[in-house]
């Protein structure tokens, strides 16, 4: 793929991304069609099945990204803390209440529950996956522990009231969980 056609397709599936969220935050998911989603964002119906099954392959995939080029903005080094890129995902909330709020608040759906722990189960994977020193079936069920664990911590910190800081929470997480990851890194 050229380079431009490379830049015409992130800027199209950024575009229908920005305009899934901005919907997300005026109604509720399972109300959105992916014809609302074309509407906002100007984008004609065979580009979006080019890129995307359905709505929900549209949040899974862009999301991840983002999630994913945000935590690789803040790479943390070999000596760091297992769960550092973690603390990169509570800050985007507490950064971004109402988009986790929709998300993952009192009125999301099993969807976007799902959705949203399987973004944070796949950046988990490729953030320890070389660090701990795991069987891979106990990796699995680490990861799986780790990213609904995660996923509740980012809707707290979304819906909280009084709302909670990343900063505790990410503290409470480590001092609860540190500890028997720190046993298993590889070194």
């Amino acid at each position: 793929m050229s380079e431009t056609a490379d830049r015409r397709v992130r800027r199209t599936t950024s575009l229908l991304h920005r305009a899934l969220i901005e919907l997300m935050l005026e109604q509720r998911y399972d109300r959105i069609t992916v014809r609302d989603i074309l509407q906002r964002a100007d984008v004609g119906r065979s580009t979006f099945y080019a890129h995307f099954r359905d709505k929900d392959d549209l949040l899974l995939v862009s999301s991840t990204e983002y999630l994913r080029e945000a935590v690789g903005a803040c790479r943390t080094g070999p000596d760091s803390a297992p769960l550092a890129p973690v603390f990169t995902l509570l800050r985007l909330a507490a950064e971004n209440p109402e988009v986790y709020r929709a998300l993952l608040g009192r009125k999301s759906s099993a969807v976007l529950l799902h959705a949203t722990r399987s973004m944070v189960a796949g950046i988990l994977t490729e953030q320890l996956r070389a660090r701990l020193d795991m069987a891979e079936s106990e990796f699995a069920d680490t990861v799986t522990f780790l990213s609904w664990g995660v996923v509740g911590l980012l809707g707290a910190i979304a819906d909280a009231d009084p709302p909670l800081t990343a900063e505790d929470t990410y503290q409470r997480l480590e001092r609860l969980i540190g500890p028997g990851l720190a046993l298993r890194i590889n070194e």
